[in-house]
């Protein structure tokens, strides 16, 4: 039986990149052949209108409450379950309920999610019901971080609260790595707090960094990713 893999990028920290690193992360695996599905599980829905139409009907608000849902087409080898708004009331409303934390995990066991190799999660900063949801459903855990002042506040309860989850709902999670996003090598800082990051998770951390460019927002505004972007760079050039 092959085991599906349901990767999720968290941090409780907002703005370190988590959206970022999904979707190009998503769009690199989709280039090599593999199937790839996106599920947006935070209410800003950055990942969905950076890639899509804004559409944020049968999504993943429909998914978690027994809706009807689908998986909209980015390309041939990416298709994304959107999120929405809606999510910061159903995480909200979803307090108390017996299966508050398990839903999206029994949302992921119907055959239809076994059409993909991968399944990427950008989830939301901190960790309310649907983080936990989202933690409870996946495989592995990757940690964006961005290599800036106060970089690991909070780092303790990120690491505690992954813990909890994988004692209470979730024992097959762990965390596959720590990807440093927006990094510019140049600053003393920065080269700083990167040490830093490597001393707290030691080989946890990935090699391979984002570094900081604006080529970033360039392909947000595109809908594609850098991969594409710098693909269309050269079209244009050759024309």
């Amino acid at each position: 039986m092959i085991k599906l893999i349901v990767i999720i990028f968290a941090n409780q920290k907002g703005g370190v990149g988590k959206t970022t690193c999904c979707r190009e992360l998503g769009i690199y695996f989709a280039s090599i052949g593999k199937r790839i599905l996106l599920i947006d599980a935070d209410p800003q829905g950055n990942l969905t209108n950076g890639l899509i139409a804004n559409n944020n009907k049968n999504g993943l608000f429909e998914a978690l409450t027994g809706g009807e849902y689908i998986f909209k087409k980015y390309s041939d080898n990416i298709y994304i379950l959107s999120g929405d708004s809606r999510l910061t009331g159903l995480s909200k409303s979803l307090v108390g309920e017996i299966d508050a934390y398990t839903r999206l995990k029994a949302v992921l066991s119907d055959d239809r999610f076994k059409a993909f190799d991968y399944i990427f999660i950008d989830s939301l900063p901190g960790f309310d019901t649907l983080t936990i949801n989202c933690l409870t459903a996946c495989s592995d855990v990757i940690i964006p971080m961005s290599p800036a002042e106060y970089t690991l506040q909070g780092t303790n309860e990120l690491l505690m609260s992954i813990s909890k989850v994988k004692t209470n709902y979730n024992p097959e999670i762990k965390i596959t790595g720590v990807i440093i996003n927006a990094y510019d090598s140049r600053p003393i800082i920065t080269r700083e707090i990167k040490e830093e990051i490597q001393g707290v998770f030691g080989e946890k951390v990935f090699d391979s960094v984002f570094s900081k460019t604006i080529k970033i927002e360039e392909a947000i505004s595109q809908k594609t990713g850098i991969l594409h972007l710098n693909a269309r760079a050269k079209e244009d050039t050759c024309r």
